[in-house]
C-alpha cells in the first residue's frame, strides 16, 4: 500500500515540475510575441533618426507603463543598417538627466547620466559588432577616438533621453533640454574624427 502511495506522490510530484517548467518556459516567450511591445510603442511615434518627445504622465493617464509626472522624455530610434548612430543630449540646466539604450525587445543594454557628460553633453556612438572592428581598424594610434562606442545587440533600437524636474517651473526646461536629443546616422569615414 505504501508502495503505491509513493509512486503516487512521485507522479503528482513529476507533473508539478512539468508544469512548472512550461510555465516558466511561456513566460519567458512572451516578450518575443507580444505586438505592442516598448519598441513597437516608440517606432509609433516618429520615423528612425526623428526625436520625439514623450507626453507627459498625469496622476490619471500614461502613455507608457511607468512614467514619471517628474520626468520630461525624448526617444529616437534608430537603425544601424546604414552604419554607427550617434546619440547626443546636450545638458542645458542643473539636475540629473540621463541617455539610455534599448535593444529591439526593448531592454536597457547600456545608460550614461550627466556626471559622464563630456564638453557639455551626453554622447555615445551606438554600432554592431562589426561596425566596432571597423572603426578600431581605423583608428589612429598616435591620436585615439575619445568616443564612447557602444555594441547593440540588435540592428533596430531607440535611444531615450530624461531629464529629472525638480519642481514645475522647471518643467519646461527639462522638456526642451530632453527634446534637444539628436540621433543620426555617421558613416564610419567621419565616426573616427
Amino acid at each position: 500500500m505504501s508502495g503505491i502511495i509513493l509512486r503516487a506522490l512521485y507522479y503528482l510530484a513529476l507533473v508539478a515540475v512539468i508544469a512548472a517548467l512550461t510555465h516558466f518556459v511561456v513566460l519567458l516567450m512572451i516578450p518575443a510575441f507580444a505586438e505592442r511591445d516598448a519598441f513597437a510603442r516608440v517606432a509609433a511615434l516618429a520615423a528612425p533618426f526623428k526625436t520625439v518627445a514623450l507626453p507627459a504622465a498625469t496622476p490619471t493617464e500614461r502613455a507608457f507603463p511607468f512614467s514619471d509626472p517628474a520626468v520630461a522624455a525624448s526617444v529616437c530610434v534608430y537603425d544601424l543598417s546604414g552604419g554607427p548612430v550617434r546619440a547626443r543630449v546636450p545638458l542645458g540646466r542643473a539636475g540629473f538627466a540621463s541617455l539610455s539604450f534599448h535593444s529591439r525587445r526593448g531592454v536597457a543594454f547600456y545608460a550614461l547620466t550627466d556626471r559622464a557628460a563630456n564638453k557639455g553633453r551626453m554622447e555615445a556612438l551606438i554600432a554592431t559588432p562589426e561596425q566596432l572592428r571597423a572603426l578600431i581598424a581605423r583608428d589612429d594610434e598616435d591620436n585615439p577616438s575619445d568616443d564612447l562606442r557602444i555594441v547593440s545587440p540588435t540592428m533596430q533600437g531607440f535611444a531615450m533621453a530624461r531629464v529629472l524636474t525638480s519642481s514645475p517651473d522647471d518643467a519646461t526646461a527639462a522638456a526642451q533640454q530632453a527634446a534637444a536629443m539628436t540621433c543620426a546616422p555617421e558613416p564610419i569615414a567621419e565616426a573616427e574624427k
